[in-house]
């Protein structure tokens, strides 16, 4: 905390006088130490008490409230250090007047009539999402049943561990797109409008699909994609050979046995993915995932049925 406080001072605000000071804090209760990391520093010659961060899933709320309880054993103004905090959460920072530092992010620092924040925040912000990442958002637009849920029922909801649900969320969180929130003893996740995670989709995620191998049967256990699956959602003709999805490890462990064949004599068409398909329903991908595989395709009545397929389910293609 010494180390990163005065340093973020020292890089922003050359210009003030910054050095650390040692102060001790008593008579807190037992969790206070657990949560935060207590110390001192000094500005311009005044001493504040530094507060850091520990739980990212706290927020003004519990701040506001902790504030008044560490205010009654230690009466120097507070500075609070944390490493991130989602933008609404900064916003009623400034409207409850805290003094307040996140890292390469932003300085707001009325105490001493300073607020800044840093040309670097860009950066800091964007984490390229996983395949889970880019599931979680289709799910949660589609379907609408992860706000308010925890990452144990997330990663239940998509057959996986915690941990690997927490790092899809994670780029979620940093691209502002999710953010976790305490409820009680509960963290759980709430999510940017439908329509706002719906443009993130269009503009920054691309098709799935990382190769294409034609193979001599039919799978049954894989869902339509491509143009097979946009053809039973639309009035358009299927190709002679279907087209079908699969994550591409998962398909190299089902059909080990299965060789590739040339096109000619193939019966079907296999798009290997770089995540698992979601939501599959009748037999097919999802209604994003037939745009996501299918958009960048030339011809004109390809577009115009896609654009009439999002229009039926309420997803605007700009």
């Amino acid at each position: 905390m010494k180390n990163l406080m005065v340093e973020t001072l020292n890089k922003y605000l050359p210009s003030l006088e910054v050095e650390y000071e040692a102060l001790k804090v008593k008579n807190l209760p037992p969790l206070y130490k657990k949560i935060y990391e207590f110390n001192g520093i000094k500005i311009n010659g005044k001493t504040f008490l530094t507060i850091e961060v520990k739980d990212n899933s706290l927020g003004p709320r519990e701040f506001k409230k902790h504030s008044n309880v560490i205010k009654r054993v230690i009466e120097n103004k507070q500075i609070w250090y944390l490493k991130e905090l989602h933008f609404n959460k900064v916003q009623r920072m400034i409207e409850n007047e805290f003094n307040f530092i996140i890292k390469d992010k932003q300085i707001h620092l009325p105490c001493v009539n300073t607020s800044i924040i840093p040309e670097s925040k860009k950066v800091e912000l964007k984490k390229s999402l996983t395949g889970l990442s880019v599931n979680i958002l289709i799910r949660e637009i589609l379907s609408g049943d992860l706000e308010n849920k925890n990452k144990t029922t997330i990663a239940s909801l998509f057959n996986t561990t915690r941990m690997s649900a927490g790092r899809g969320l994670e780029p979620l969180i940093k691209n502002e797109l999710c953010e976790e929130v305490k409820v009680g003893t509960a963290k759980l996740i709430k999510f940017k409008s439908r329509s706002e995670l719906w443009l993130y989709i269009r503009k920054n995620v691309k098709t799935p699909v990382k190769e294409i191998i034609f193979i001599d049967e039919q799978p049954q256990s894989l869902p339509l994609s491509g143009m097979s699956a946009l053809s039973m959602k639309s009035m358009l003709v299927d190709n002679k050979i279907k087209t079908f999805s699969s994550e591409k490890k998962a398909f190299k462990r089902e059909f080990i046995k299965t060789d590739p064949v040339f096109e000619e004599f193939a019966a079907s068409k296999i798009e290997l993915w770089d995540r698992e398909p979601v939501l599959v329903e009748d037999g097919c991908i999802n209604v994003i995932d037939t745009y996501l595989t299918s958009k960048d395709e030339e011809d004109e009545r390809v577009q115009i049925e896609l654009e009439k397929l999002l229009e039926e389910n309420n997803l605007e293609i700009g």
